[in-house]
């Protein structure tokens, strides 16, 4: 690869680093709402069928419960509409990956092709729902060490934070940079 304008080096640097952590965030947001809708659906199906069953046999006592049970996953899944939010990570997913490959085939960038491609970062970033900061850390750690070839996470997320990193927002936690970690 020839090597870009010296002023637009280090801005080529972090618009690839920039567009790989935001797509392997909307990977990862996708592939877990994606789970919980199936396992949702298996659930509906599962306790629709078992409900069905039950009414066939004339079993009143546990088929008014696993009717109201079957009755508020379904609800979860309209209401929360998690395989509709999974295909709108899988589009800001694509819209990343595709400035990224912006990036990658342009072999010599300028300021103008830098330019170009943060605006077209910000324009993704107005599509975007509120960010899960935990997650966006880690998919923070995951580009340097795809990039640069970091062999420790920059960022510390803490074991709470990474098993909560798809529920809650963390908005209160601060991710400092793991002592010994070099840029």
């Amino acid at each position: 690869m020839d090597a870009p304008d010296d002023d637009c080096a280090d801005a080529v640097h972090g618009l690839r680093h920039t567009a790989l952590r935001n797509a392997l965030y909307h990977v990862a947001r996708r592939g877990w709402l994606d789970g919980i809708s199936r396992i949702l659906n298996l659930a509906v199906i599962v306790g629709g069928t078992a409900y069905a069953a039950d009414i066939a046999k004339g079993n009143t006592n546990a088929t008014l419960l696993l009717g109201m049970i079957t009755a508020v996953i379904g609800a979860l899944q309209l209401v929360f509409d998690f395989g509709g939010r999974a295909r709108d990570h899988q589009l800001l997913q694509k819209r990343y990956y595709d400035v990224l490959a912006a990036i990658e085939e342009n072999r010599a960038p300028n300021l103008d092709d830098c330019a170009r491609w943060k605006a077209e970062l910000t324009r993704i970033y107005a599509d975007e729902p509120p960010t899960l900061r935990a997650l966006d850390a880690i998919a923070d750690n995951q580009a340097t060490a795809a990039i640069m070839g970091a062999r420790k996470p920059r960022l510390h997320v803490t074991f709470y934070e990474s098993m909560t990193r798809h529920i809650f927002m963390h908005n209160s936690g601060t991710f400092h940079v793991n002592e010994g970690w070099q840029d």
